[in-house]
């Protein structure tokens, strides 16, 4: 048995639902593609800050290790002293500071600085507290090089 039908086909018939169809594929592509953009750039912020937090942890510890050191006079150079085990590296030598008679202590991981102002006594260094800095408080920038 067939069943016949009076309808013609058009030959533009289904064009309008096509074209929907890649309409909407276009626009899917560009939010994804815009999403994507979001994501990379977010985890790019997450990278760097992490570094930052790591950096500041291993200078921050080399601070606290330059506090247990045996150390030799200071002097108006810098006299440096590291650990390679655990990349500590500190620094020390007189500081300029007209107000006491301190100690500057420089600590570095990668290209992050600390600085503390200490006293020196007995061939160690005698922590104050809140004497911890994340800039150098010198008042020439040649002296914190």
């Amino acid at each position: 048995m067939k069943i016949h039908s009076n309808e013609t086909r058009k030959p533009n018939a289904g064009f309008s639902t096509l074209l929907m169809v890649i309409i909407l594929t276009i626009v899917g592509l560009t939010l994804l593609t815009g999403f994507q953009a979001t994501i990379d750039s977010l985890k790019k912020s997450y990278l760097i800050e992490i570094q930052h937090y790591r950096q500041f942890n291993l200078a921050s510890s080399s601070l606290n290790w330059a506090t247990k050191q045996i150390w030799q006079l200071p002097t108006d150079e810098w006299q440096c002293l590291s650990d390679a085990k655990y990349q500590l590296k500190a620094c020390i030598k007189k500081s300029r500071l007209k107000v006491d008679n301190y100690t500057l202590v420089r600590t570095q991981a990668d290209e992050y600085y600390l600085y503390m102002l200490t006293h020196f006594e007995n061939n160690q260094l005698s922590v104050e507290k809140g004497h911890w800095l994340d800039y150098c408080p010198e008042k020439k920038i040649v002296d914190c090089e």
